[in-house]
């Protein structure tokens, strides 16, 4: 289950050695290339390394597409809360920083074109 908080943790010799020897990491709202490992009747399951199978809806695919081809795509978290992964591409990923339009304003927040087809949700407590 992934959380929506910061962490703070030390940085030890353990977490070093593991990254040195895979300092590739998928990440949840970055770009990535990630291999076809199996298909479905719904879409792809990817394999996201560090984050473990990760679906690519049937919509994105594409005749060309094969188990083993890697395919850039965007991960981020669907409505209810599941990794999935897009072959959109946002407008801007985490840590960055862009104009996006309002698509509408409901009593939870600002939900905001961002590129993908789910709408991102800033709530009020966010905004300044």
């Amino acid at each position: 289950m992934f959380k929506r908080e910061q962490v703070c943790f030390r940085l030890t010799p353990f977490f070093l050695f593991n990254f040195a020897k895979n300092p590739i990491m998928v990440s949840l709202g970055k770009l990535a290339n990630l291999a076809i490992i199996k298909k479905t009747d719904f879409g792809y399951y990817l394999d996201a390394e560090n984050l473990g199978e990760i679906l690519m809806p049937k919509r994105y695919m594409t005749p060309e597409m094969r188990i083993g081809d890697k395919v850039k795509v965007f991960v981020f978290l669907d409505g209810e809360e599941r990794l999935v992964a897009t072959t959109e591409t946002p407008v801007a990923e985490v840590g960055e920083f862009a104009y996006l339009k309002v698509n509408k304003v409901e009593n939870v927040g600002a939900f905001l074109d961002w590129g993908v087809s789910k709408d991102l949700l800033v709530p009020f407590s966010e905004q300044k």
